[in-house]
């Protein structure tokens, strides 16, 4: 059961990559690379804080999107203007 829990989750991570992209790239037509970048320092800072630095898997999650948001503001200030 414990595998399939497991496919069902990344299938679901990997849904929400893909409408995220869907929605960037088809329906507004830009190109970004960025969405891949913010992304991957998510799921890294989660990653590190849980196995290196024992934090529980929720705290983790949520401050892996956190420091997503405030890199994404950091990019996205200066491109509007």
């Amino acid at each position: 059961m414990e595998y399939v829990l497991h496919l069902a989750v990344m299938v679901c991570i990997y849904a929400i990559l893909a409408i995220s992209l869907d929605l960037i790239a088809g329906h507004a037509g830009l190109v970004s690379l960025a969405l891949a970048s913010f992304y991957g320092v998510g799921a890294y800072t989660s990653a590190i804080l849980t196995e290196r630095l024992g934090f529980p898997v929720p705290i983790a999650v949520v401050s892996g999107m956190l420091l997503a948001v405030v890199l994404s503001l950091f990019v996205s200030i200066p491109s509007l203007r």
